[in-house]
């Protein structure tokens, strides 16, 4: 018999599409390969390193943030990894830093040393 309940994962509210989760930004190994990127998912942001979302954000600056820091992060072997940044991520985060009177480089730092921030606090509670 089959089952006429919709599988768990896919939101009731019409969102789900059955398509996959469209990249608006790439990890890229030697220029070309890519490792992870940045992709929408029910409206936010998700880090997907190696098919799997890590983390997800409403925000387009921070998920630029997130990405430069899975960059750094994984950037310690002999492979060069560099960012690709579609408009459809680029732009938003503009619009973004400029809402908080900022240019994107600066909403950037900001948000990555919120990151770090947030960071160092899990790791003090932790300890």
């Amino acid at each position: 018999m089959p089952d006429s309940k919709p599988p768990r994962h896919i939101p009731r509210d019409g969102a789900f599409s059955g398509l996959s989760m469209p990249a608006v930004a790439h990890l890229l190994a030697d220029g070309d390969r890519i490792v992870g990127g940045i992709a929408r998912r029910y409206g936010e942001y998700a880090l997907v390193l190696g098919g799997r979302v890590m983390a997800s954000t409403e925000s387009p600056g921070m998920a630029i943030a997130m990405l430069r820091h899975a960059r750094v992060t994984l950037s310690s072997g002999p492979v060069p990894l560099s960012i690709d940044i579609a408009p459809d991520l680029q732009l938003p985060a503009m619009e973004e830093a400029a809402s908080e009177g900022m240019e994107l480089e600066a909403w950037l730092a900001a948000l990555e040393t919120e990151r770090r921030e947030r960071a160092d606090g899990r790791g003090a509670t932790r300890q």
